[in-house]
């Protein structure tokens, strides 16, 4: 892990490997559904995904806080990247901060698979304001479809983190039907609990709804 990821993940979430899925990992998370299929149209639905995404991200964090945008790619060889160039931060963040980005190759052993991943990491630390968060959201909810902005066109896994550096929470978009944010303290998240009801995912409402329980 890049020094600044580990120092974070070590102080503000101890014994959490940064995997999907953040939300069965971690005792206090909020699971949202953002596709809805009963709109029809293909194009729509990825649309409304990727609007409701933005939305999420929007009422959790703030334009001023300072984030990590985490870029994990599986890859079967080492520095497989090279032959692929990877282009989330050169199309959906401010040029003025690329200069900050960080790469590098992990092997690790996954605890509960004892499965080895490589994978090659890619951090950059920012606000919020200098990422393009609506035009990099829509391209995750479409990667598994053919459509222009697919960002690694289905040929290597990846999986995009927003670390929040001062809310000390971590937003996942993992594909177009839904999304999880973790958090260190769990009443950063009521906010979000209490105002985006509709969305959370209602097969695991139960656990989220326990959570605020009696507080």
């Amino acid at each position: 892990m890049s020094d600044q990821t580990n120092i974070f993940l070590n102080t503000y979430f101890p014994n959490l490997y940064l995997a999907p899925p953040l939300f069965y990992e971690w005792p206090y998370g909020l699971r949202f559904e953002v596709a809805d299929w009963s709109l029809g149209k293909e194009t729509e639905v990825l649309e409304t995904a990727g609007d409701r995404a933005l939305h999420i991200v929007r009422h959790s964090f703030q334009a001023e806080d300072d984030v990590l945008l985490v870029t994990d790619v599986y890859t079967e060889h080492e520095h497989e990247l090279t032959k692929r160039k990877l282009l989330v931060y050169q199309k959906y963040v401010n040029r003025k901060v690329r200069y900050r980005l960080r790469h590098e190759p992990l092997t690790y052993v996954h605890p509960e698979i004892e499965e080895v991943i490589q994978l090659e990491r890619f951090t950059i630390n920012c606000r919020l304001r200098d990422i393009r968060l609506r035009p990099l959201l829509h391209a995750i909810c479409q990667e598994d479809f053919f459509t222009p902005n697919q960002i690694m066109k289905g040929k290597l896994g990846y999986e995009i983190y927003l670390i929040n550096l001062s809310k000390q929470m971590i937003f996942h978009l993992y594909d177009d039907r839904g999304c999880d944010l973790i958090a260190a303290d769990p009443e950063r998240l009521r906010p979000v609990y209490e105002g985006l009801q509709h969305w959370l995912l209602d097969y695991d409402r139960a656990q989220m709804d326990r959570l605020f329980a009696g507080k």
